[in-house]
């Protein structure tokens, strides 16, 4: 308890230094802002400040040349290189990414979780947008990643709480406060010591997490948050708007580091059903595609920066996806995970109705990152093939980064 009392007045006074318990970050605002890179559905656009922010439209300020306006479905993102990570601090995992991390979390009833973090000030969020809780973050990244992937995508029925000793505790979730977590377990109340509890999962089927109507823009945090936002406006420096769990948010637009227009324009491959699949593997091992993760589960990682969204092959795999009316090019970043080591060799294709579009030649996690881009008019099926290099399928860590269609708006 003391330790975790420690932790708590440690990650106080850093979130304090953030901003997120003393109103006086919001006086004096830097109106210059930093500058984002923008990439369009067409390819790379300007760089430049952002001195409009809305769910349907963003103006870019590069410095010599006149602002610039977007239509948010003409943008795939805007970001900026900046150090970010997750720190002490609870991590709240919400789905399809989204996440709040570096957070003090307090107490919570079996309907609403207390949360203070950079991301959100103080909140009282509802607890069927909630995914997963991790309390007590394990030391070991390796850990951490594989606890966090766990609860994004582990099939349970019911809660399931995490302890430091290895153990797991299945039940539902009554609440907890700063010493215990209380479930009830074949229906008699049970109480957990909270400082012994690494992490909470909840049941997904009770999960409420809907989509707004209309276009919103995902805004990715220095401290590796991630919300999705709609009402956004800028204002004198700073960012606002609701998240997709109804609570509002107010962050400088320093603490900004992507804006990710989600709008139908753009569609990921991770987020469409794969309608046809196939692994022949060099020996015996199969191992399956995985949504937004590298083939070993692991968050992608390409030439010492991480993604959000993609999917993780090894070789050889083959995915097909079918074409709609309307949809006008695949596009991606490829390249052989940082984690494959020295012994992984992967050659990209892509095909069209049969057709070899795209080949990439044999890869490596030394190579740089490289840039697809296919024509998909007049197509019926797209298929994602990762072929074998100079070395068999070993450390074959195949991935394809934000691998998306652009739609005709």
């Amino acid at each position: 308890m003391r330790k975790h009392l420690c932790i708590s007045l440690r990650l106080a006074a850093v979130l304090a230094a953030s901003g997120v318990v003393d109103a006086s970050r919001a006086e004096g605002p830097d109106l210059a802002g930093p500058a984002f890179e923008t990439l369009t559905t067409a390819g790379p656009g300007p760089s430049g400040r952002i001195t409009l922010l809305a769910v349907d439209r963003i103006e870019i300020s590069p410095a010599e040349s006149p602002p610039r306006a977007f239509a948010t479905t003409e943008l795939v993102h805007l970001s900026r290189e900046a150090a970010t990570s997750t720190g002490e601090g609870a991590y709240v995992v919400l789905p399809e990414g989204d996440r709040v991390v570096r957070a003090l979390v307090g107490s919570a009833t079996d309907a609403k979780v207390e949360v203070q973090a950079l991301a959100l000030g103080k909140a009282s969020m509802p607890l069927d947008a909630v995914l997963g809780l991790v309390l007590n973050p394990p030391s070991d990244p390796d850990a951490f990643d594989l606890l966090v992937r766990r609860l994004r995508t582990e099939a349970r029925t019911s809660e399931v709480v995490w302890l430091a000793n290895g153990d797991r505790v299945a039940g539902s979730f009554l609440g907890m406060d700063d010493r215990v977590v209380r479930l009830q377990v074949q229906g008699a109340a049970r109480e957990l010591a909270r400082d012994g509890v690494t992490a909470v999962g909840f049941d997904p089927a009770l999960v409420s997490y809907p989509k707004p109507a209309g276009p919103y823009l995902e805004i990715g945090m220095l401290d590796g948050s991630r919300l999705g936002l709609v009402e956004v406006k800028l204002e004198r420096g700073r960012v606002s708007g609701a998240t997709r769990f109804g609570v509002r948010i107010d962050v400088p637009l320093a603490d900004v580091v992507r804006v990710a227009p989600r709008t139908p324009t753009v569609a990921y491959l991770s987020e469409l059903p794969v309608e046809a699949k196939s692994y022949v593997p060099y020996f015996d091992l199969v191992r399956p595609f995985q949504a937004d993760a590298s083939v070993e589960d692991r968050p992608l990682l390409l030439n010492g920066k991480t993604y959000d969204r993609g999917i993780g092959t090894s070789s050889r795999t083959l995915l097909a996806f079918k074409i709609q009316p309307g949809d006008l090019r695949f596009q991606a970043t490829v390249g052989v995970d940082e984690r494959a080591g020295a012994l992984g060799s992967v050659v990209f294709r892509v095909l069209t109705d049969g057709k070899v579009r795209y080949a990439s030649p044999s890869l490596t996690y030394r190579d740089a990152p490289v840039a697809v881009d296919v024509d998909l008019e007049g197509v019926k099926h797209l298929i994602l093939a990762t072929e074998f290099g100079e070395r068999g399928d070993v450390r074959d860590l195949a991935d394809w980064v934000e691998a998306r269609i652009i739609r005709r708006p």
